[in-house]
């Protein structure tokens, strides 16, 4: 036994524990490496209030943009909901986020941007 292994033993797993090594080499995978990762230290600030309007790549299909509307916040997260579409379809986004874009951006950058879900008026 060596004098490392004495003042470093493996910690005891616990009934329920995840051990990530152990699950790495059963699946034959590797971890992703830290300098992979770019988030910030600090996450960013939400400025952000519920119903406010944006621009938003459709999580269903990601050649599309349309219009959202924040529905929730939490953090640097925001809850978003493409308009004409109910609660089962809100997706969430960071506020860095390049899938999200202010108002006209589609039409500044001749973009297209799909039209609300909605019923005609009549």
């Amino acid at each position: 036994m060596s004098l490392f292994s004495v003042l470093f033993p493996e910690p005891v797993p616990t009934p329920g524990h995840f051990s990530w090594d152990k699950y790495l080499k059963e699946t034959g995978a590797s971890a992703a490496p830290a300098h992979c990762f770019r988030q910030g230290a600090t996450p960013p600030v939400n400025e952000f209030k519920a119903g406010m309007k944006l621009e938003a790549q459709d999580p269903r299909n990601t050649t599309s943009t349309c219009i959202a509307t924040v529905v929730g916040l939490t953090g640097s997260r925001l809850r978003l909901r493409l308009d004409g579409s109910d609660n089962k379809n809100d997706f969430w986004r960071l506020v860095d986020s390049s899938e999200i874009q202010p108002i006209g951006n589609c039409e500044k950058n001749t973009g297209m941007l799909q039209p609300p879900l909605v019923s005609e008026v009549r």
